[in-house]
Parts: structure tokens; sequence; C-alpha cells
């Protein structure tokens, strides 16, 4: 039984999907948790929806690719609480897709700032306290396009590959101190973010269901149950490792459909 009681953590992109399933899930383990969103409605919505009475829940609007910013949210974190044990960045960008010679720079640096710039500055602000302490949990999110991807997508891939190498290279780093480093690869997840994506056709949703073993789509719940594992001292010996949540669809090369 994973039981996160008096555990400190910071989620960044906490306003929605995947971040927010994340906060409930940790809020129901006992951990004090912080929900770092860069629209305070958004974030604040998901602190006063969590089932129980606040205890020790804080939220805070926060650009992830401002780093005096994330100093400033860290520094209220620790006169509150004393430590952090537990990082997971979820922050990302609206997604990006097009053709690559019609893409701008404009565009590629708006989800490289997010998606992967975010990564760096809040590894950095919030696992400096972790080394200090010589504990911690990080896992950051990457995404099954750094397995199996799909065409137009140079821009997502080439920030998502580098938060699995961040990924790979602090957990060589900073192993020795006590600080786990890893990742999660969600698959094809039911999100706000892809219901458009999933709304395109019927066939979409349907291709995918089709092509992937477990017949569904994944739900955030399925991601958030497995950080809870990383971050718990039961996954004390997993580090730098990419876990794919995907219900087995970048294993399959199959051209038929699953669905019976």
């Amino acid at each position: 039984m994973i039981d996160l009681k008096n555990k400190n953590a910071v989620i960044t992109g906490a306003g929605s999907g995947i971040g927010a399933a994340i906060a409930q899930l940790f809020y129901e383990l006992n951990c004090n948790i912080s929900l770092i969103g860069k629209s305070e409605r958004n974030v604040k919505k998901v602190a006063e929806g969590l089932e129980k009475e606040p205890n020790d829940l804080s939220y805070f609007a926060c650009d992830v690719a401002n780093e005096s910013s994330l100093v400033d949210v860290r520094n209220v974190i620790l006169e509150k609480r004393g430590k952090i044990d537990i990082l997971v960045t979820c922050a990302a960008a609206p997604g990006s897709s097009g053709k690559m010679e019609e893409t701008n720079y404009s565009e590629w640096k708006t989800v490289l700032n997010t998606d992967l710039d975010g990564v760096f500055l809040s590894c950095k602000v919030f696992g400096a306290e972790m080394k200090k302490n010589g504990y911690g949990r990080i896992v950051n999110l990457t995404s099954f396009h750094n397995i199996a991807t799909y065409p137009e997508r140079v821009v997502y891939n080439a920030a998502k590959s580098g938060v699995e190498g961040i990924t790979r290279a602090l957990a060589v780093e900073w192993g020795a101190y006590g600080i786990t480093v890893n990742c999660v690869a969600p698959g094809p997840i039911r999100t706000p973010r892809t219901s458009g994506f999933l709304a395109m056709s019927p066939d979409v949703e349907s291709g995918m269901i089709g092509r992937t073993p477990n017949i569904r789509i994944g739900e955030t719940e399925d991601v958030a149950s497995a950080i809870a594992f990383l971050v718990s001292d039961q996954a004390k010996h997993i580090n730098g490792q990419q876990i794919v949540i995907d219900g087995g669809w970048t294993k399959c090369s199959w051209w038929g459909s699953h669905v019976k």
C-alpha cells in the first residue's frame, strides 16, 4: 500500500488533465501538495475540487519557464513546509503539429520554453533543495512519441526527447544524493488536450483503440497511479527509467484490430 504521508510534493502543470489527476491521487495518499499552474483559475479550481478539506494544500500561478518566479514559489513552500521531497513536472505548452518546413521558429520556441526549459528549471530550482536534504523523487512527463510517433510532430518530439535526456543525466548525477529521477511516457490518454484529436473523426478513436492491445484509451488515473509508485519508497531502486503507459500501443506492429 502506497502511503505518502508527511511527504511534500510539487506538481507543475496541475491545472488540468494528468497533472490534476496526480494532485487528486497524491492528496488521497496523504501527501502535502503544492500545485503549480500557469492559470490561477485552473489550478485553484483543481485545489478546491479535492474531495477532502485541504489540510496542507497550496497552489500557485507560475510560468515554469520563469526561473525567478519558480524560486519565489519554492521559497514560499520551504517557509511553510521546510523541505521538498517530490517533484512531478507535467507543465506543457499547447500541442504543436505541422510540416517541418512550415513550422516557424516562434512556435518551436514556445513549445520548448515550457516543455523542455520548464523541466530543466523546475528540476534545478526544486531539485537543489532535495540535494541538500539527501532525499528526493523526481518524475518528468515525456511521451510515447519518444518511442513511436506520427508525421508532423517534430517540435513535440524534440521537446519530449530532451526531457528524457534530462531525466537520464540527472539520475546519474543525483543518484548518490538519495534522489531518483525517472520519467513516464503516456500513450494515448483521454485528457482535455487530446479530446480534440480523438474527436477529429470516428475513425481516429476507433483506430487508436483497435491498435492498442488493452483495447481502450488510457485514463489520467492510469498515469497518476504509476507516478505514485515511482515517488514512493517501494520504488527507491528505480532510477533513470522511462516507463511507457500506453496499454501496449508502442509494442504493437500488427496491421489488424484487437477489437473482437
